[in-house]
């Protein structure tokens, strides 16, 4: 798949097939995960891939525990299902005053990449500024130091579902040249 399809195709997946995911697949995926951009090519991620069962229901557990009550239709319940976690971590150490943006922009090839390959994810954030108890509980269940923060939590299969396309903003409604120009 062309890096243009895998942008437009790419969807939130939920649902995933009981089919593994061979761990050959999943570091071609890391591979291109971290050729992302970094601030001062820092390159500070680091990718825990979890596959146990216990770990990823513990996961599952953690994200519901801090589910705002508004948004349960978004319980992280579906995480158990996924043959294969892939938790993105920054290396504060390298880059704290970035590591949100480059954790993200790995995340981003990660995904984009797994979409490529006929692959499913959908981006949970680990990090919340405003519930630090998040990350410092995934940082204990996945034994991470405390300078190695968990920005985003990448469940990934093979989707046992197909959503449709997405509703875009049009992209005259977007862009501007030089200014900000809406009324």
């Amino acid at each position: 798949m062309e890096l243009d399809d895998a942008i437009r195709r790419r969807r939130s997946i939920r649902r995933y097939a009981r089919r593994p995911v061979e761990a050959s697949v999943v570091r071609e995926i890391l591979e291109l995960g971290r050729h992302a951009p970094s601030s001062m090519n820092g390159q500070p991620w680091i990718f825990t891939v979890v596959r146990d069962q216990a770990t990823k229901r513990e996961l599952s557990d953690l994200k519901n525990q801090y589910c705002p009550v508004e948004k349960q239709d978004f319980r992280a319940d579906f995480i158990q299902a996924a043959p294969v976690i892939v938790v993105v971590c920054v290396d504060l150490e390298v880059s704290h005053d970035r590591a949100i943006e480059n954790g993200v922009l790995a995340a981003a090839n990660i995904m984009l990449a797994a979409c490529a390959r006929g692959l499913g994810t959908v981006y949970m954030s680990a990090y919340r500024q405003d519930e630090p108890a998040v990350s410092a509980a995934i940082q204990r269940l996945l034994g991470l130091p405390p300078h190695i923060a968990p920005i985003s939590i990448l469940p990934m299969g093979y989707p046992d579902e197909a959503p449709g396309p997405k509703a875009m903003k049009p992209l005259d409604g977007i862009v501007f040249d030089d200014r900000y120009a809406h009324g």
